[in-house]
């Protein structure tokens, strides 16, 4: 399952900037031999981590959002900070 962020529309960064553009997806890979898919968690501060799986790969850390630019995120919650 893909990843959907809502950002707090006065706060996106630089090049998310245009108010239509204050949503951001990651799109999950369904093609090739490199298929992946997007996932995130919560840090303690609150912070919101996107997380790239491959399969047979540990996650790796795609992005990170500081907890005053996101308010709300939707897909395949990972359960953990570890």
């Amino acid at each position: 399952m893909s990843v959907f962020i809502k950002l707090v529309e006065n706060r996106p960064p630089k090049e998310y900037a245009e108010p239509a553009a204050a949503d951001i997806s990651y799109d999950d890979i369904t093609e090739g031999e490199s298929a992946a898919t997007y996932e995130y968690d919560l840090l303690p501060s609150g912070a919101l981590r996107i997380l790239k799986v491959t399969k047979g790969e540990a996650a790796v850390v795609d992005s990170i959002y500081a907890p005053g630019l996101w308010f709300r995120v939707q897909g395949h919650w990972r359960g953990n900070t570890e």
